[in-house]
């Protein structure tokens, strides 16, 4: 009788532990790492930023039952991911704050409770600072409260292996593109509107340049800049809408199918293309810099081609410049 009594009074008291103690602890637990990448934080931050690439370095993706869902906006704020797995169990990811290039945080909800996932991005040289940071909120009481000590030390090395693994992809990839916005005078010139298909572009220009120059020469205008292609649409199934267009200053008149053309000033994405005038690469990664800021712009872009491939054999060192004229 005496031992039960004894057994008794310890269950009490580890009951009494159980409630007690859980009265004092935080309703909130947080685990951090840190990792050291040498890549830009522009490769890092898109890795993060778009969910569907959590793929390529997730600690969380080795449960082979996962199932995950997409929807809302495909990168940035209101991108949402959910799955469902015998390991993973059953969540949602939803990014409500997204800097580009220096901070993401994500909304995070569990079956039973839900946090915070915070990513900051601090460029040293040429590498970037990543901190990742998980805070799980509103812990129950009393068994969550308990287990929240035990959540840094689980979940640590996860996070430490997911940023090993994000800086062995980003350290892999090629460097992107310097893209900044910028501000462009207004070009007036002669140009010849034509239409293509992807593939007759180079001898369309090449045509329409000539005839341009012909023209230029013939009455002695003053070239002004490099020559430019003004593209107004761009459909790889269809026809492309072009101007071939040559900036001029001083007087000057057009005839026949040859117009006056103007660009008016304006802020432009700007960057530039080394290497031959396949662009499509750089385009893209000008698509990236336009979704990664929200930037909105108009219906047209141009090209400009600094470099006369008759005076530069060596391909890689012609360099053309692309504008994307922004809407106001």
């Amino acid at each position: 009788m005496k031992a039960f009594k004894v057994v008794g009074i310890i269950i009490l008291l580890l009951a009494g532990l159980i409630l007690i103690v859980p009265l004092f602890m935080p309703e909130t637990s947080s685990v951090k790492a840190t990792k050291s990448i040498e890549a830009s934080p522009i490769t890092v931050f898109r890795q993060v930023n778009k969910l569907k690439n959590w793929k390529n370095w997730s600690p969380f993706e080795n449960d082979s039952t996962m199932v995950n869902a997409f929807e809302g906006s495909e990168q940035a704020v209101g991108a949402i991911r959910s799955w469902d797995g015998k390991k993973a169990g059953t969540g949602k990811m939803t990014i409500v704050e997204s800097e580009p290039y220096t901070k993401i945080t994500n909304k995070l909800e569990f079956a039973d409770s839900q946090g915070i996932g915070s990513w900051k991005f601090d460029q040293q040289g040429d590498s970037v600072i990543v901190s990742w940071e998980i805070t799980i909120k509103d812990l129950s009481y009393p068994f969550a409260r308990l287990m929240g000590p035990v959540m840094k030390y689980a979940m640590e090395p996860l996070l430490n292996s997911g940023l090993s693994s994000l800086k062995e992809y980003c350290e892999k990839q090629t460097k992107p593109a310097i893209i900044n916005i910028i501000y462009t005078e207004g070009i007036s010139g002669l140009a010849i509107y034509d239409s293509v298909r992807v593939a007759g572009i180079g001898n369309l220009l090449e045509m329409n340049y000539g005839s341009l120059m012909n023209y230029i020469k013939k009455r002695k205008y003053s070239i002004a800049g490099a020559p430019i292609a003004v593209y107004h649409n761009w459909d790889p199934m269809g026809y492309i809408r072009i101007s071939a267009f040559i900036p001029l200053e001083g007087k000057f008149n057009g005839k026949g199918n040859i117009k006056e053309f103007n660009i008016v000033p304006g802020k432009a994405v700007f960057t530039k293309h080394f290497g031959g005038y396949d662009s499509g690469d750089t385009h893209w990664a000008i698509e990236d810099y336009l979704k990664d800021f929200n930037i909105k712009t108009k219906d047209f872009i141009w090209e400009e081609y600094i470099t006369d491939p008759a005076t530069e054999p060596d391909s890689t060192k012609w360099q053309t410049n692309i504008y994307y004229p922004i809407k106001e």
